[in-house]
């Protein structure tokens, strides 16, 4: 029964969720059930894979875990730590920096084509204020 949760669990994990994701469940699974407890697990499992997959449109990949979630809000964390002043909000520009695949041109590029006051000026426009900003609102008006 272990081994059939396990490997459910990796593979969700490892793959998400998309069409064909019980397809491939199936055959990960195969010769791992060999108690009618561990068949019964595996599947309610396949059910279950079965219907969070039909929740991904063609061709999507949906995350099986909030692992990376984690991990991404956790970098970003970190970051906001060497970034106090500036609050979390605009920060989340770096969030994208992050979990895509750069290079140093792709990066050098990036810096000489958008100027720092049209990426503060997005921030205005498209992102609410900071938690920083409205203290400093609230106590510089006081």
């Amino acid at each position: 029964m272990f081994r059939v949760i396990a490997t459910a669990e990796r593979c969700v994990r490892q793959q998400g969720l998309y069409h064909g994701a019980q397809n491939d469940l199936k055959k990960s699974l195969r010769g791992v059930a060999h108690t009618e407890p561990a068949r019964r697990i595996r599947d309610e499992l396949m059910i279950f894979v079965a219907q969070e997959e039909e929740k991904a449109r063609p061709h999507e990949r949906l995350l099986g875990s909030s692992e990376v979630i984690e991990s991404v809000l956790g970098k970003m964390k970190h970051l906001e730590q060497h970034q106090a002043k500036s609050g979390f909000t605009g920060l989340i520009l770096g969030l994208s920096a992050m979990v895509a695949t750069t290079t140093q041109e792709i990066i050098q590029t990036a810096l000489e084509t958008v100027p720092t006051k049209k990426v503060l000026a997005w921030c205005q426009e498209v992102l609410a204020p900071s938690v920083q900003a409205k203290r400093r609102a609230i106590f510089s008006s006081g």
